[in-house]
């Protein structure tokens, strides 16, 4: 089955580079803005299907990838909340704002926007974001000294 491209996006890399890392840099300017942060999530966790060419399912990535597992975490969240926003049904990650620094701060300091999994643990956008970011970018060989 052939993939005819979408405005010029044709693979996992162009994806990345053209979608997932502008929306992550309008989150870092405003790490406050739930419209920011729930754009980045949702195409980042999206970025799973564009690799693999199949839904993601929780333990599937942990038997290929076992080095992984605070990947695999974030995108069990990631996918909780993309798939609870855009189908308008209860999440079983919750989200929460509060006073919180910009994602220029280390991570010692709280951010506004924060994540809890349904065992009670939390992170907080930008350490999800900034995780699966990472890691897509370490797959694809992407440099960007800038993010």
């Amino acid at each position: 089955m052939s993939h005819e491209s979408s405005f010029n996006i044709r693979d996992a890399d162009d994806f990345l580079q053209e979608i997932i890392v502008p929306q992550y840099q309008e989150f870092l300017t405003n790490n406050g803005s739930a419209r920011h942060a729930l754009l980045a999530i949702i195409v980042v966790f999206h970025m799973y299907e564009w690799v693999h060419k199949r839904p993601f399912r929780k333990g599937q990535f942990e038997n290929a990838y076992p080095d992984e597992p605070e990947v695999e975490k974030y995108l069990f969240l990631s996918q909780q909340i993309a798939n609870g926003t855009k189908h308008f049904r209860n999440k079983r990650a919750k989200t929460r704002a509060q006073s919180g620094f910009s994602s220029g701060f280390g991570d010692g300091f709280a951010r506004p926007l924060v994540i809890q999994g349904e065992d009670g643990t939390e992170c907080s956008a930008d350490q999800l974001l900034r995780t699966l970011v990472g890691y897509w970018k370490r797959r694809l060989n992407h440099r960007d000294p800038g993010v």
